[in-house]
């Protein structure tokens, strides 16, 4: 028998052809993801019990944790049946001698359907969660549009059909490489692979997919600067007599601010993605362009392609950092989730009333106190 690479022909077993080194590697992105998804759930929760944000874009929050949650759930799916085969070496879909033909054809049916049903799970999930910051900043458009009744609106269909959109241009994607899928990629025909290693989405769908994540996330970027100096600039102009249209812009302004350090982060997460996928694709063409080459692609690239699990260590990793990151850049998320936890309400410190505006004045003389309560009623007058 000849020793297993993923990009090589031969009769192997399930155990040989999830290596060792897959197998921890599917053990440490569970438990990431494990601490990942307990984490969304809090966020969630904080989300949905907070009332500083709006509520169509505590909806499309929402659905983005969610999407985290599923994805996690669809990698749980992928990766079980792999380390159960490495370990008992059995897979659903392998051949047993002691079955009937007609029995060996469900048990292999059941293994390449479940594979792509987790597969598509986890390809939804994923587009949707890169899909959210689009449909987020469409979200802040309508926002910044409607700025003056923006609050009062009671129907919130568009953050609904948003949310629905978020899930139904992955689906399309999966349904067309399901339609597609004589065409799968040539590597998954021409060696041996188990049900839940096969990548389902073929080619031409899978650039698509690409592209189309990258172009939303160009236009999410462009589209929240362009928001956020838009907001700022309405609010410097808009009268201070009306008050709920300056609400509505410091929440654009607010929930604008929140954002920005969550795109960033998605930006490294995905900087470093996409080297894995480049890295990965240059020494799968090695070897796949020269057999010889084997030996080196298995030292540089692993021989279960273990190297292209650091994309999915990079994801887990990713949906650690989420929760953290809004917890971090918005307090009043958790001030508000400790306070129905722990029924008790955070305490306002001495350090913080130092940033509120107006501050310096409580250390002025009396009559500077005066003359600026006056001024300040003279403007609002004159106003």
């Amino acid at each position: 028998m000849n020793e297993y690479m993923r990009f090589t022909l031969g009769n192997f077993t399930p155990s040989q052809m999830v290596t060792y080194g897959n197998y921890v590697i599917y053990l440490t992105e569970m438990c990431l993801l494990l601490i990942g998804i307990l984490e969304m759930t809090i966020l969630t929760v904080a989300i949905s019990l907070t009332a500083c944000l709006h509520l169509n874009l505590r909806i499309l929050l929402i659905n983005s944790c969610v999407a985290f949650i599923i994805m996690g759930i669809g990698r749980a799916m992928i990766a079980i049946p792999l380390c159960i085969a490495h370990v008992t070496n059995l897979d659903i879909s392998s051949e047993v001698s002691h079955i009937n033909s007609s029995s060996l054809f469900i048990l292999k049916f059941l293994g390449h359907t479940y594979c792509f049903i987790a597969n598509s799970v986890h390809h939804a999930s994923a587009d949707a969660t890169c899909f959210s910051f689009f449909f987020i900043m469409l979200e802040r458009v309508a926002g910044t549009i409607w700025s003056k009744n923006y609050e009062k609106i009671k129907f919130h269909w568009f953050s609904i059909i948003f949310a629905f959109s978020q899930w139904f241009i992955p689906f399309i994607m999966i349904f067309g490489s399901y339609l597609d899928r004589a065409n799968r990629m040539d590597i998954f025909h021409r060696f041996p692979h188990l049900p839940c290693q096969i990548e389902y989405l073929t080619p031409k769908l899978f650039m698509l997919n690409i592209y189309c994540i990258a172009f939303g996330y160009l236009i999410a970027i462009i589209g929240l600067i362009i928001i956020f100096k838009l907001n700022i600039k309405k609010y410097n102009r808009v009268a201070i007599t009306n008050l709920s249209e300056r609400y509505q812009l410091s929440e654009n302004i607010r929930a604008t601010h929140l954002l920005f350090p969550l795109l960033f982060l998605m930006l490294i997460f995905s900087a470093f993605g996409v080297s894995v996928l480049i890295y990965g694709s240059y020494w799968m063409s090695v070897i796949l362009e020269d057999p010889r080459n084997y030996e080196i692609g298995a030292k540089y690239f692993g021989k279960g392609a273990e190297a292209s699990q650091l994309f999915d260590i990079i994801t887990a990793l990713y949906t650690i950092s989420f929760p953290i990151c809004t917890f971090k850049c918005h307090p009043n998320l958790f001030n508000r989730l400790r306070t129905v936890v722990c029924n008790t309400t955070p305490s306002v410190r001495p350090s913080q009333l130092n940033n509120i505006r107006g501050f310096e004045m409580t250390t002025s003389s009396i009559s500077a106190q005066t003359a600026f309560h006056f001024d300040s009623l003279q403007q609002i007058w004159n106003a």
